[in-house]
């Protein structure tokens, strides 16, 4: 069919569906090793055909990437409209009530309604540089994140260049990003990294407050 995209996800066995009705009755699922073989397999026969990996499950023909996806996966901002609908727009992520009629009902008042509502914080937006862009073979870059944060990078690419001796990350001109076999450990790898940046997290947000305080002390 040659698609120019592809999104290519490991099945998960759903109530009700006609796979676990056959699980049910006695047929074997592959088992995690066989899975990783079988997504690494992918990995290299989507590539032999031109389609270049970009994120772990989703796969493109040169320059068909899913832009609505990378805003996500890249810390951009979004707007949603309509019940459900999320946004993440100037440094809040919020979402509007499922509830079709109520949400009509309020709209035509002139105010939806909003179920969640949550302030991003510097903090928060560090972490999810991190968990966001080690999804995708763009990575993340240690003077970016500098520069966008204000944080130590040190121990973050002590913990890449680990990673890079048991082949799971690689550095890709000033890029660190995962390889195949990282995206199958992505979970886990993501957490030691996010290990590895809480302590500079910390230290920031002491000093930030030492500083505040001295501030108002002088202001006194």
């Amino acid at each position: 069919l040659a698609p120019e995209h592809i999104s290519c996800y490991g099945l998960k066995v759903e109530a009700g569906t006609p796979l676990a009705r056959r699980v049910a009755e006695g047929e074997p699922l592959p088992d995690e090793y066989a899975q990783a073989e079988f997504y690494l397999k992918a990995v290299e026969l989507l590539q032999r055909a031109g389609y270049r990996q970009y994120e772990i499950s989703n796969f493109a023909k040169t320059g068909r990437e899913s832009r609505h996806n990378l805003k996500y996966w890249m810390g951009r901002e979004y707007l949603g409209f309509g019940p459900g609908a999320h946004s993440y727009f100037n440094g809040r992520r919020f979402s509007y009530v499922r509830d079709l009629d109520l949400y009509l009902r309020t709209l035509r008042g002139g105010e939806a309604i909003l179920e969640e509502d949550q302030v991003v914080d510097p903090t928060e937006r560090a972490r999810e540089y991190l968990l966001l862009r080690m999804r995708t073979l763009r990575g993340i870059e240690e003077w970016e994140y500098r520069r966008n944060f204000g944080l130590n990078f040190e121990p973050i690419g002590r913990q890449l260049e680990f990673f890079e001796t048991h082949h799971w990350a690689e550095l890709t001109g000033k890029r660190w990003h995962f390889t195949p076999q990282g995206f199958l450990l992505s979970n886990s790898l993501i957490v030691e990294l996010l290990e590895a940046q809480s302590p500079t997290l910390a230290e920031q947000t002491f000093w930030r407050a030492l500083q505040k305080r001295g501030g108002q002390n002088s202001l006194e």
